[in-house]
């Protein structure tokens, strides 16, 4: 693309399946024997888990199989964006387990998966899971949960912060601004670049929007 790009009319060629009904979808495939997964998420901002007991749901007719992150130690997923603080320092990359482990970092994080011979026999297990839960202190501001003394998320992400990153040329800009006539500043809400794209999240624990200034200069907190 040339010229302007954000705000910008782009024209995509997928875009007429789906304004005409024909687009296709994981859910419009239907495969023979195929099972269905339904997961359990967190209600809670933090808390640490205490204990699951999947005993009922594992009975629950065609149940096939439940899964907790006890069973699905199988690496995590990592940040597919690596870059370095402005000191040079690599940026901080928590694990990120496919089912939370000791203890959940915002609502929505999923705890457990129940695989099943239908959707509904799925759900209804799930709500015989029983997960105890030791809640935690939350933050919901980003801003917030830098602060000295705000809860940690994780252990090796002090002040729960990824990386501290910039782009651009620091001194151009500051003598723009110190010969300009006015200057404006505030504090944008830019949720373009996620850490963790997987799914939808709800308020988390210390929550993600990256707050971009007029300095050109960017604190990614941590979204896990």
């Amino acid at each position: 693309m040339h010229g302007q790009v954000i705000g910008a009319s782009v024209r995509r060629k997928e875009d007429f399946r789906f304004l005409t009904g024909a687009g296709n979808y994981t859910d419009d495939i239907n495969r023979p024997g195929q099972l269905y997964a339904h997961i359990l998420r967190s209600p809670h901002a933090h808390a640490e888990i205490a204990g699951i007991d999947t005993g009922k749901a594992g009975a629950v007719p065609g149940v096939n199989a439940v899964f907790t992150g006890a069973d699905m130690q199988v690496g995590g997923l990592p940040c597919g964006w690596l870059v370095n603080s402005k000191d040079g320092s690599p940026m901080v990359e928590p694990p990120h387990p496919v089912l939370a482990t000791g203890k959940v970092r915002h609502v929505g994080d999923p705890v457990a998966v129940v695989i099943a011979e239908t959707l509904e026999q799925a759900k209804d297990a799930a709500e015989l899971i029983e997960v105890s839960y030791n809640p935690l202190p939350a933050v919901v501001a980003a801003d917030e949960a830098i602060k000295p003394g705000k809860p940690q998320l994780f252990d090796n992400a002090a002040h729960n912060i990824c990386f501290d990153w910039h782009l651009g040329d620091k001194a151009a800009v500051d003598a723009a601004f110190t010969q300009a006539h006015h200057v404006t500043r505030l504090d944008i809400i830019n949720n373009r670049l996620v850490s963790n794209p997987m799914e939808p999240r709800a308020p988390s624990a210390n929550t993600t929007a990256r707050r971009a200034t007029t300095r050109s200069t960017r604190r990614a907190r941590i979204r896990m």
